[in-house]
């Protein structure tokens, strides 16, 4: 049996961690709700430069660099994690989705492809080094809910080796966030451009339940079709043009989206391991307190007898 004083310093231990660990809970909560709304607020002026690409693409046709497809010889994985742990199962869903990308992806077989990997976060970055993958550039800090010009270096990065044919398709592998318990690994394609990928990102912020699962049945996007069809755009110098301007700058918005969706599971990840190390040290703390209680009652009782015993000897 262990001493009171042990069992006291233990049990004082135990209510420090569940104090830590639920207040990092509340902290995560926060920060869970704030890369939501970046998300949410940043959907009306996406959907106004899809609604743009549209209407210029009325008066030419969407080709530029960035939207032409082209034999693929090497791809680049950029991969979306965490800077820190105590994140539960964030990071470990996101290395399997990782191994099963680069066993099953459609070039894994060709002797001719390659794959690189752009690490967003240490732990990506530290898995790629561990597993001895080419890793290609490494990105960290973006904060915890990154701003829209923190990804430009990122995108950039990513749009320039794609135009000078260091690389011929980029994959993205980002958790998305569906509601507080529950986020998956999606695997999506940046480029070449698909437009209405770029469409399908935006719309896919909105979680499917809690708070922000209301605006699902609100449009919130640009105007709708039948309206964008009257509208007159004056575009100079040229449709063409624009669409050359257009295209990379929604590439970087869909990276800010899903920066935004990585964000906001990573800090619903660590709420949940938070509540759950915060429930395990509540349910500690009390065991601890019994067995504290149960210590200081026999050592009551041995003395007493010790007392009682001492007397009766004594008579």
């Amino acid at each position: 049996m262990e001493s009171l004083q042990h069992l006291k310093g233990r049990l004082q231990a135990v209510k420090n961690i569940s104090q830590i660990t639920k207040a990092m809970e509340v902290v995560s909560a926060t920060k869970m709700r704030r890369a939501q709304e970046y998300a949410l607020n940043s959907r009306p002026y996406a959907y106004k430069a899809l609604e743009i690409l549209a209407e210029a693409a009325l008066h030419a046709p969407i080709e530029t660099t960035l939207t032409v497809k082209r034999p693929v010889k090497k791809t680049v994985a950029v991969v979306v994690s965490s800077d820190r742990g105590l994140v539960g199962a964030f990071n470990t869903q996101l290395v399997r989705a990782i191994d099963s990308f680069f066993a099953k992806d459609e070039y894994a077989n060709n002797p001719k492809h390659s794959y690189g990997i752009v690490a967003v976060g240490k732990k990506s970055a530290a898995y790629a080094t561990k597993k001895g993958y080419e890793l290609i550039e490494s990105f960290s800090g973006f904060g915890d809910y990154a701003e829209a010009e923190e990804i430009v270096p990122l995108a950039d990065m990513l749009i320039d080796g794609f135009e000078k044919g260091k690389w011929d398709r980029v994959v993205v592998l980002s958790t998305h966030f569906l509601t507080t318990l529950r986020q998956e690994v999606r695997q999506r394609q940046l480029l070449p451009v698909e437009v209405e990928r770029i469409d399908e990102t935006v719309r896919e912020i909105i979680p499917e339940h809690g708070r922000y699962a209301e605006l699902a049945n609100k449009e919130t996007g640009g105007k709708k079709q039948e309206t964008r069809d009257s509208e007159k755009y004056i575009f100079e110098p040229t449709p063409q043009e624009t669409l050359q301007l257009l295209v990379p700058h929604l590439v970087r918005m869909q990276m800010y989206h899903l920066m935004l969706e990585a964000n906001a599971s990573e800090h619903s990840a660590r709420r949940v391991a938070m509540k759950t190390a915060t429930d395990n040290a509540n349910e500690l703390s009390q065991n601890l307190l019994i067995e504290y209680n149960k210590t200081r009652q026999a050592g009551i009782t041995k003395e007493i007898i010790e007392i009682t015993s001492t007397q009766a000897a004594l008579q």
